[in-house]
């Protein structure tokens, strides 16, 4: 399959280097909307393509869609942008796969929906249900019967234990953990190592203060 990357900053570097030890794939490009075209990304990779340029080519050749891929490399700091850009891809047709890496390991009970991003040594456990367009980074666990909606960024380390659910566009920070049965609303922010062990509902932001000392050596 030919994909283009969906942006071309830092994640859309980290997504090239996943996607180069998967076989089967071919990265013809990057699209990006705040860079010009022709901007290097790698020596060989260039920016190639923007939004606009996308929806010229759809104009003409509506099929231009069913030819390639898109990979959702657009990064945290707009899950909003990211998730306009993914619903864009989806009405005009484009696939969006889900990139799996090697070393990660999911269960084949579980469902799971597309444009999906599993990075080295995350854990999908059994009975998962994963929706569409989510980012699960470095070391990920996501445990047993638990449910995670559309459009969530999980950063490195991040822990559910059971049945945690999880809706829409949350961002969870590193190694951040959530126990048992918990569950969380759409477009929350969580800090970098979180215990969550209680119910969060909508467009909360969560911060946990570590007390930290510095002492003469």
């Amino acid at each position: 399959m030919d994909v283009l990357i969906y942006g071309a900053g830092t994640l859309g570097r980290q997504v090239y280097h996943l996607i180069k030890e998967l076989s089967g794939i071919s990265i013809s490009g990057f699209i990006d909307d705040t860079k010009p075209i022709g901007t290097s990304v790698f020596p060989s990779l260039k920016i190639s393509e923007n939004k606009d340029t996308l929806n010229k080519k759809l104009n003409t050749n509506p099929n231009f869609s069913h030819q390639i891929g898109l990979i959702l490399a657009i990064g945290p700091n707009n899950l909003a942008a990211r998730w306009k850009v993914f619903n864009w891809g989806v009405e005009n047709g484009f696939n969006f796969p889900n990139i799996i890496h090697p070393t990660a390991s999911v269960d084949t009970s579980g469902v799971m929906g597309k444009g999906n991003i599993i990075l080295a040594n995350a854990t999908v456990d059994y009975e998962v249900s994963i929706g569409d367009a989510n980012y699960l980074d470095i070391g990920c666990l996501v445990s047993h019967n638990s449910t995670i909606g559309d459009n969530n960024f999980l950063t490195t380390g991040c822990a559910t234990a059971g049945y945690v659910k999880f809706g829409n566009h949350n961002f969870i920070g590193m190694h951040s953990t959530f126990t048992d049965h918990v569950e969380v609303g759409s477009e929350n922010y969580f800090s970098a190592k979180n215990l969550v062990n209680r119910n969060v509902s909508n467009k909360r932001k969560v911060v946990t203060f570590h007390d930290q000392k510095s002492l003469p050596i």
